[in-house]
């Protein structure tokens, strides 16, 4: 893949939010390094990106997708209920052992916590 100054911007802006950002969140940070970021070249690169694995996406219900950085690890993630921001939770994953039904295939799972994050806890 071809590293390009618009693709070391998007790893570089997901790095310091140190959590799952929108395509919107990532142009806007973006923009602040190089003014002139297109929002196609985001929409390419994020696409590029994600084939190649250097970034993942994630989506919860309600919420539109995010991407972040390859974790080590499956890791639980907090929803903010005020500003709907999305952060990592740096604890290991431990999903409850399940039964699906016969036929199905669990290959995964996802666990979600909501709140307020300090931010919005300290406005109030």
């Amino acid at each position: 893949m071809i590293h390009t100054q618009q693709r070391e911007v998007i790893l570089s802006v997901l790095k310091e939010a140190a959590r799952p950002l929108t395509r919107e969140e990532i142009l806007s940070l973006g923009r602040q390094q190089i003014p002139r970021l297109g929002s196609a070249t985001v929409n390419r690169a994020i696409r590029n990106m994600t084939a190649a694995f250097q970034i993942i996406g994630v989506e919860f219900p309600g919420q539109p997708r995010r991407y972040e950085l390859p974790a080590e690890s499956e890791h639980p993630h907090f929803i903010c209920r005020s500003c709907n921001k999305v952060f990592d939770l740096p604890v290991a994953m431990q999903l409850p052992q399940v039964h699906a039904p016969k036929g199905f295939v669990v290959t995964g799972g996802e666990i979600v916590y909501a709140g307020t994050c300090p931010d919005c806890s300290n406005q109030k």
